[in-house]
Order: C-alpha cells, then sequence, then structure tokens
C-alpha cells in the first residue's frame, strides 16, 4: 500500500500537502506523485483554512459569482468556500442574496444537470471547484457542461495545479506544481517511468488511491 509520507507546507500557506513519490496513473496522465486530498476536502477545520486561502486569492481575479460547481468530492469545501467568498465581499445576482453550491451527476463520462438543479447553472456566473488541476480534462469537462446549460465560466478553484489557466479562465490554487520541483503530469505515452521499465505503483482518481501490491 502506498501511504504519503511527507507532509509539505509552503509559506504561503498553514495547509500540508500530503505527498508520496512513486509512479502513478490517472484517468488522463502518469504522474510521479500522489497528493492526498483525503483531510483537506473531509476534515472540517482543514477544509475551512482551505476555503478561506481560495477566498483571498480569487478576490482578485473575479467579484462575482452565482454558483460554485464542485468537482473530485469537493461539497465541504465548496460550501465553506460559498460561506468564505461572501466575507470577503465577492458578490451574487441570485434571488436570495445567497450563493448556490451543485454537483454534478456525470453519466457516461458527462456531467449532467437535472431539471431540478440546472437552473442553479443557467444564466449563472459559475466558479468550478477541484481538487487538482493537472492536465485539466476534468476540469475541461465541467466547464463544458456549464456553458451547456447556459451558464457563464467565471473561474476556477482548486486545491493544486499544474495550470495557471484553463480555457483562459485564471485557476486560483493554494499549491502551484512548482512547490514540487520534480512533479510530472504526462500522457501515457510520455511517462519516462514507464520508458524506464518501472512498474506503477496504483491507480489514482478523485476517490483515492488503489496499490498494486508487488
Amino acid at each position: 500500500m502506498v501511504i504519503p509520507t511527507e507532509h509539505f507546507r509552503s509559506e504561503y500557506s498553514n495547509i500540508p500537502l500530503r505527498i508520496a513519490k512513486g509512479h502513478f496513473a490517472t484517468g488522463h496522465s502518469h504522474i510521479n506523485y500522489y497528493i492526498d486530498m483525503t483531510y483537506t476536502k473531509y476534515r472540517l477545520a482543514e477544509a475551512r483554512q482551505a476555503a478561506r486561502e481560495l477566498a483571498v486569492k480569487y478576490r482578485t481575479v473575479g467579484d462575482l459569482v452565482d454558483t460554485i460547481l464542485c468537482v473530485d468530492g469537493t461539497e465541504v469545501l465548496g460550501a465553506l468556500l460559498a460561506e468564505e467568498l461572501t466575507k470577503v465581499g465577492i458578490r451574487n445576482r441570485n434571488e436570495h442574496d445567497t450563493l448556490y453550491v451543485v454537483t454534478p451527476e456525470q453519466n457516461a463520462g458527462q456531467y449532467i444537470f437535472r431539471e431540478n438543479t440546472a437552473h442553479l447553472i443557467q444564466n449563472r456566473h459559475v466558479v468550478v471547484l477541484a481538487a487538482s488541476v493537472t492536465s485539466g480534462a476534468t476540469v475541461q469537462g465541467a466547464l463544458e457542461a456549464v456553458r451547456y446549460y447556459g451558464g457563464t465560466p467565471v473561474g476556477i478553484c482548486c486545491i493544486f495545479s499544474c495550470l495557471e489557466q484553463c480555457q483562459d479562465l485564471p485557476v486560483t490554487t493554494i499549491f502551484e506544481s512548482e512547490v514540487l520541483d520534480d512533479y510530472r503530469s504526462l500522457p501515457a505515452n510520455q511517462c519516462p517511468l514507464c520508458k524506464a521499465g518501472v512498474k506503477l505503483d496504483a491507480l489514482v482518481n478523485s476517490y483515492g488511491i488503489s496499490s498494486f501490491y508487488k
């Protein structure tokens, strides 16, 4: 079993980044670090601190948010982020002067909304909240869904990101990939570990990690 053994802290954040180095496969790429975000997503105190940091950073790039769209299991963080964005003065145009926090349904890899939730996207200014943005594939799917349902994407927030922007939208993050000097996220056919014959340690996705026993 691969267990994160290092707790990295940035000089700019009080949130620990729990990491394990190895050879991992996601649905879109191969990476050489597994970043465990379990506690940042699900531990209330840590999620609240992450929400505060994201809200302060997001204030510099946007001032109007109606809905937070949560992917990667970030619903707890999303609810707290909604509160913190309100505290730092982010405006909304919703009837009851409060933000919506919604999670899309997934069907055959596509994000969809039923009739009872689609109106939380339509004609709204939407921030996509993800755990991480590495290849950008998950976030791009979410942005496409927002536009399909008549919403306007205005920003992206996440805990860890390799990208400064995605589809011309700024990515607001707590940790940039540069905090891990040798972090790599590459297509499988470009993975240097694969080319060197190094076997995969585990499969990883937004739910967590499944190790291969050696």
